[in-house]
């Protein structure tokens, strides 16, 4: 096996590919509709994200207080140069940037729709 890609519902797809391509980075690898529902997909080459239209009656996710999938996470070149135009853009930083081990500088940040996303970066030793 090998990771193909994660799926996404969102309240409101415009705002989802404005946060993940325009303030994270990702480019929009393409939209399918399959029976009427636009599935679009954003990207690079080692990631991919289907973002879909929730549905009139979905609750949104809350991950700290669920169990199941609980975050995703991305490593970055550059982690405090992101952090930077994450906070231009005022994304929610659950654990802003640290170095809580001697190899990698985390954060955790929300998507528009509260999703958790860990940004990782490796460091030279």
């Amino acid at each position: 096996m090998r990771w193909n890609h994660a799926g996404i519902k969102s309240s409101d797809v415009e705002r989802s590919l404005h946060f993940y391509c325009d303030i994270l980075g990702l480019r929009k690898l393409e939209t399918i509709t399959i029976l009427e529902k636009n599935y679009h997909f954003v990207g690079n080459e080692n990631i991919s994200l289907e973002i879909e239209a929730g549905n009139p009656g979905d609750q949104q996710a809350v991950p700290k207080e669920m169990t199941g999938l609980y975050h995703m996470a991305l490593t970055v070149d550059d982690l405090d140069s992101l952090a930077a135009k994450l906070r231009e853009h005022e994304v929610t930083f659950i654990i802003p940037p640290v170095q809580l081990r001697p190899d990698r500088k985390i954060c955790f940040i929300e998507d528009p729709d509260g999703v958790y996303i860990q940004l990782i970066q490796y460091l030279e030793e």
